[in-house]
């Protein structure tokens, strides 16, 4: 029997490059297999162990023990959690795993954006990863023409996903905002700290990173890294194949580096409000998330899965109880997260 983890994906994806660096962090024995649900013209790129996989997203992750095929690399990471105890990503203080698995959620769900904006709304950056990704796909022995017209097709399909994703040029400013706010964080992180949570990445960690790598890769946002945040770039190159780091955890969040406390700090500016926009435009069966975060207007259609997303940080921070409960709730407080958790 294949031991072997299989990871379908591509490293144009942020959760695909995210799911990677776990994995190589854990010790956990895995391959690396390009991937994609897209379709183009003349060209069908699913993998044939994958046509039933839904929803049709990747990464995709196939287990060995069971032979499962799984989607969503948050839930990924905590099922490998359960079948692989040792250089766990969770933090011991349930309190601190609360804090961790919320800097996740703004990392692929927020951060995301980020990403998105500076890969698709210019031409340099559209027309350099739409070919990589489809390189890489695609492997070789490929005509180069083939290659172009899916670069093609893959970069018009993501483009026009745009608004759908929040990525707007009304909303640009407040995208680009948060990307300087995130990299200042960074930069004082790696003055201070290995890691958000200690000397051991956590999944908070690995959140952030997938955002991050994927704007380190890309032409402008990969520039603004480097005049702005070189130490980022130290970040990423160390998380990205953490195999030989060892360290430890934090005792509680009066031991939390400055640069954690801004990174919640901005959970609590611009995300979490998100999030509870969304919920009420859901709820009220509204076709727009509309609010205005850091002086900036944002606007976008409801996402469900965001909605979900809230709905089990919730789940999360109600379960938590004790010194670690008081010491949380202080801190979102403090951070001005409390309003998402109803304190």
């Amino acid at each position: 029997m294949d031991s072997r983890y299989r990871l379908y994906g591509v490293l144009g994806s942020p959760y695909a490059a995210k799911l990677r660096a776990i994995f190589r962090y854990r010790h956990i024995p895995f391959s690396w297999i390009p991937a994609s649900f897209d379709w183009v013209p003349g060209m069908d790129l699913v993998r044939p162990e994958l046509a039933q996989v839904t929803p049709r997203i990747i990464p995709v992750v196939w287990f060995p023990g069971d032979e499962s095929y799984h989607v969503d690399s948050t839930a990924i990471a905590y099922r490998l959690e359960r079948h692989h105890p040792a250089r766990s990503i969770v933090p011991d203080n349930p309190g601190l795993a609360f804090l961790s698995h919320l800097l996740e959620d703004m990392g692929d769900e927020w951060l995301l954006k980020v990403a998105f904006h500076y890969r698709w709304s210019n031409e340099v950056d559209r027309n350099f990863t739409n070919r990589l990704v489809m390189s890489e796909v695609l492997g070789g022995g490929v005509p180069q023409d083939r290659i172009e017209a899916a670069s093609r097709a893959f970069r018009d399909r993501q483009i026009a996903r745009m608004p759908l994703v929040g990525c707007t040029p009304q909303n640009a400013p407040l995208i680009a905002e948060v990307y300087r706010r995130v990299l200042d964080a960074m930069t004082d992180l790696r003055a201070s700290s290995s890691f958000l949570f200690g000397t051991r990445p956590s999944l908070g960690d690995f959140g952030v990173f997938g955002a991050l790598f994927t704007c380190r890769n890309d032409p402008t946002p990969g520039a603004i890294m480097r005049d702005r945040s070189p130490a980022s770039l130290d970040w990423i190159q160390t998380l990205d194949e953490a195999s030989g780091v060892d360290g430890a955890w934090v005792a509680s969040t009066d031991d939390l580096s400055g640069a954690t406390t801004d990174l919640l700090r901005l959970a609590g500016e611009t995300y979490l409000p998100f999030l509870l926009a969304n919920e009420a435009a859901i709820e009220h069966g509204r076709e727009k998330v509309s609010l205005t975060m850091l002086g900036m207007p944002y606007a976008q259609a409801p996402f469900r899965y965001q909605a979900k997303c809230l709905r089990w940080l919730r789940q999360e921070f109600e379960a938590l109880s004790g010194a670690a409960r008081a010491q949380t709730m202080a801190l979102l407080r403090e951070t001005g997260c409390g309003a998402a958790f109803g304190i």
